[in-house]
């Protein structure tokens, strides 16, 4: 059945293409024979010739203005129901991802940038002149023996 109508659809394009002009010489010799041999071919061919005419008879009729749009939101609302708007509900979960990774970047940069004494020089200039923390700071040069740092206590002599 569907190749009978499969058959149908080529021999309605055919008679279409035929009233068009729009095959070439041999094509529509084989057409004309075709039509010469078959009564049912040459009944169909005059409704279409008939259908023509009437469809061509009727006046022009404009579409609304608002036709395009209406048509156009249509479309939109189909594709969103077949599953586009799942882009549509991604998307502002993908932004809000980036600035939640981009927060914690800072927040850590910042916090870092606190621990580190080196960071610190560069960012207050008073801070050069004294260390954060005495006790973590390494000093420069090892003390001489027998000397005392400040904050320290001094050495217990030792009894013999």
């Amino acid at each position: 059945m569907a190749s009978n109508d499969t058959s149908n659809a080529e021999a309605e394009e055919r008679m279409s293409a035929y009233l068009d002009h729009e095959l070439d010489p041999e094509e529509s010799r084989e057409f004309e024979e075709q039509l010469a041999s078959s009564p049912d071919a040459r009944k169909d061919l005059d409704d279409l010739r008939k259908l023509l005419r009437m469809v061509g008879s009727l006046p022009e009729v404009e579409a609304p203005a608002d036709f395009y749009e209406k048509i156009a939101r249509k479309i939109r609302r189909r594709k969103f129901l077949q599953g586009e708007f799942w882009l549509l509900v991604a998307l502002p979960f993908q932004v809000l991802g980036v600035l939640l990774v981009l927060a914690i970047a800072v927040i850590y940069t910042m916090l870092h940038l606190d621990r580190d004494p080196a960071a610190r020089l560069e960012k207050d200039p008073a801070a050069a002149s004294a260390p954060a923390d005495p006790a973590n700071s390494a000093p420069d040069a090892p003390a001489a023996p027998g000397t005392v740092e400040p904050g320290d206590q001094a050495p217990e002599p030792s009894s013999p």
